[in-house]
């Protein structure tokens, strides 16, 4: 018995240390876990991007390649998130799918440490498919500078900016603006990446020589006897200069610059594409039209053999820029990506909003790249609130937007209508300015009052409404229409658009070669512009046919510019006035390009060709492409061209005259 006894009690005291040891196995197993995952996250980045911003066609992806730095052994992986699923969705693995136009952040978040992250904003639209540079290759000395300028495509790209870098900093360096400066004798390559993440670059290989011995200076110059007695900028795009006596001066005289900071150099050429005076006192000068005055810059004119120079700012006015913006939410309906871009003004901004329907708030977002207020909650009650957001920036200028909330509900229906802008004795328009919310969601349509006889207006079972201007004159008109719910007649709301009919500026030309023929096919613009900031004259562009273009536009002051089709030749008419006027005495301009028409029909030894499609440069130096068949307008210069299929070549030279040349096949 005493034997059995002892037995138990070692058993029992092995029993404890195997239950000691399991727990303590247990306890430090997490122990090791903590131990395994110390350290910190420092940076979330993502590496297969020139800049924090990416350009994608609808329908089209790209995934994400990210790079987490930490110190120790922190985790080193990664959660996706977007800010619009609507516009780009992105998956666990970082592709992002571009579903509709428009911009929406992608967020890359550090799984150890959610403060950790790096935005993407994706912009649905128009990537750059082509990256140029205005040279290819260049010769330096030490010590000096020069601007390289990007050109992309196509011209309506979502995001026109590119990212500059060196091969070799040490040989030479480059800005965020193109501006390379050589530092030591060698080679270096500077290359230009469109930042919209496409891919697509350009590259100019930079020689640096050591500079020649230096000449003997020429006598001292005799000092000029003239000087700049004012200078004004009159838009972005002209400036006007008086001397203090008459001085016979081109556009080749002038130099141009501006710079940001009054401490600062002047750094930004701009060119003096033309120069206008009567009397040889006061100039005007015009830029190129691809480039622009910026607002609150200081300006530098110099006359480049006397050493003349004076400096003004352009300074922006203080404006009050208000406007409206409609938002409709379902009662208790969630928010989605209810949000209002803060990027207004100059310098630092601050913000306010007085009112908001009750379940909802906002925040401001503070991103790297721009500044936006998120709404956030759900509203609880129906009806329509005003809410009054106020931007002011360091400068004094005040951008108000007033947000008017329809929260709506299946008991009531709600409406909202625009303000139309059209031009008088138009043809007219099909279109559904107003929007109807609430109730069952389905509803009849009824023209209910106002002015709709007057605008020959009928009205679709869809609510559509088709409107004619044929007959009637400037002044604001409104049309009523009644929506009734389909499943509830009871309920019903009546939406008042209205129409301001104004009186346009009739604009026609007629635009001829250097023969004085008409040209087949060009292009025009017209960049508006006013001393009033908070006036918007559209800018606008379209095509010219058969040597002719008509166009109304919104009277006011206009640079007019007319092109071949191939942008290799152009003619700007600066500051006009473009007055209302009847379409029968339309403003008229007569256009002469020095261009000369180059037919292009096949080799019959060398092409299997019938037809031609478009044309583009062999080498690339034209950004803009040329046409499309088989005749040409192009300036004096050397080509080297091919369909853009690559089947079709051609080599020729103008020179002063029309010309037909042979295309052949590639070899």
């Amino acid at each position: 018995m005493k034997k059995h006894a002892k037995t138990s009690v070692l058993k029992r005291i092995l029993a404890v240390v195997i239950a000691v040891a399991v727990a303590v196995s247990i306890l430090t197993v997490p122990e090791a876990e903590v131990s395994a995952a110390t350290g910190k996250v420092k940076s979330v980045a993502v590496t297969n991007l020139p800049a924090k911003q990416l350009t994608l066609k609808k329908g089209k992806t790209f995934t994400l390649k990210s790079k987490v730095t930490v110190t120790g052994k922190a985790s080193k992986k990664v959660t996706y998130k977007t800010s619009n699923k609507k516009i780009a969705m992105v998956n666990a693995k970082g592709k992002i799918t571009a579903k509709k136009k428009g911009t929406a952040k992608i967020y890359v978040i550090s799984k150890a440490n959610k403060k950790k992250k790096c935005t993407i904003t994706v912009t649905v639209g128009t990537p750059v498919t082509k990256v140029k540079l205005n040279k290819t290759k260049s010769t330096m000395t030490i010590g000096k500078k020069q601007t390289l300028k990007a050109t992309v495509t196509p011209k309506k790209a979502s995001s026109k900016a590119v990212v500059w870098k060196s091969s070799n900093k040490k040989v030479a360096t480059v800005t965020s603006k193109g501006v390379v400066k050589a530092k030591k004798a060698g080679t270096a390559t500077i290359t230009a990446t469109a930042k919209d993440g496409s891919g697509k670059k350009a590259t100019c290989k930079i020689t640096v020589k050591k500079a020649s011995a230096a000449k003997p200076a020429d006598p001292t110059p005799a000092a000029p006897d003239y000087a700049i007695k004012s200078m004004k900028v009159l838009g972005v795009e002209s400036i006007e200069i008086t001397f203090s006596k008459a001085v016979v001066l081109t556009k080749a005289d002038f130099e141009i610059f501006a710079k940001q900071y009054s401490y600062g150099t002047y750094k930004k050429p701009y060119q003096a594409v033309q120069a206008e005076t009567s009397d040889h006192i006061t100039y005007i000068l015009h830029i190129n039209d691809e480039d622009e005055f910026q607002k609150n810059t200081y300006i530098k004119v110099a006359v480049k053999t006397s050493g003349v120079y004076k400096e003004c700012i352009y300074r922006d006015k203080t404006v009050n820029i208000q406007k409206t913006r409609y938002y409709a939410i379902k009662v208790n309906g969630a928010l989605e990506s209810y949000n209002d871009d803060l990027t207004y003004g100059t310098g630092y901004r601050t913000y306010s909003i007085d009112k908001l329907p009750v379940g909802m708030d906002y925040y401001i977002l503070n991103d790297i790249i721009d500044e936006s207020i998120v709404f956030t909650g759900s509203p609880t009650e129906a009806g329509e609130t005003q809410s009054l957001l106020t931007c002011e920036d360091e400068l004094g200028n005040k951008y108000q937007t007033t947000i008017i909330w329809i929260i709506y509900d299946e008991n009531q229906l709600y409406s909202r209508s625009t303000t139309c802008q059209y031009f008088s004795r138009e043809n007219g328009v099909y279109h559904k300015p107003y929007s109807v919310y609430g109730g069952s969601g389905q509803y009849t349509y009824e023209l209910a009052g106002g002015d709709y006889e007057l605008f020959q207006t009928t009205i679709s079972t869809s609510g559509y409404m088709s409107v004619s201007f044929e007959n009637v004159d400037a002044g604001e008109y409104q049309i009523q229409v009644k929506a009734t719910d389909k499943n509830n007649p009871a309920l019903y709301t009546v939406a008042t658009i209205t129409y301001t009919i104004i009186d346009g500026a009739h604009i026609s030309a007629i635009v001829r070669d250097a023969n004085g023929d008409p040209i087949r096919r060009g292009n025009y613009s017209f960049h508006g512009y006013s001393d009033d900031p908070s006036q918007e004259l559209s800018s606008t562009s379209g095509s010219i046919k058969d040597g002719t273009m008509s166009y109304t536009i919104i009277p006011g002051n206009y640079n007019i510019t007319f092109y071949n089709a191939s942008h290799t030749a152009k003619y700007t008419f600066y500051n006009q006035k473009c007055p209302v006027n009847s379409s029968d005495e339309p403003m008229t301009f007569d256009v002469t390009l020095p261009v000369y028409p180059v037919t292009i029909v096949p080799d019959p030894e060398k092409s299997t060709a019938t037809s031609f499609g478009y044309w583009v440069d062999v080498n690339g130096a034209n950004a803009y492409g040329y046409e499309s068949g088989d005749t040409l307008y192009l300036p004096n210069g050397t080509y080297y061209i091919k369909t853009e299929d690559g089947k079709s070549y051609a080599r020729f030279t103008v020179n002063g005259k029309s010309l037909t040349v042979k295309a052949y096949d590639r070899q």
